[in-house]
């Protein structure tokens, strides 16, 4: 596969997201070092994805703390 084809056929996603064999993992790793296109798209994947956990993270963080502090009130 050359590097174009790893860009458009998902494989980065699922490489970032751990869905990948060993064999498929490692190639994705070999590429990774031989092409600076396709190391940059690995970083930009895994911080968008670092963004959009934690973002995610915070949201529920503060759903839980109204819901905590509603239950201590009911409880009053």
């Amino acid at each position: 596969m050359n590097p174009d084809d790893y860009l458009r056929s998902g494989i980065l996603e699922d490489y970032i997201l751990g869905l990948l064999s060993r064999e498929d993992k490692q190639k994705v790793e070999n590429v990774n070092l031989a092409n600076p296109e396709i190391a940059l798209q690995l970083q930009l994947l895994r911080e968008g994805l670092e963004m959009y956990s934690g973002h995610d993270q915070i949201r529920h963080r503060i759903e839980l703390r109204r819901s905590i502090w509603a239950a201590i009130k009911k409880m009053e």
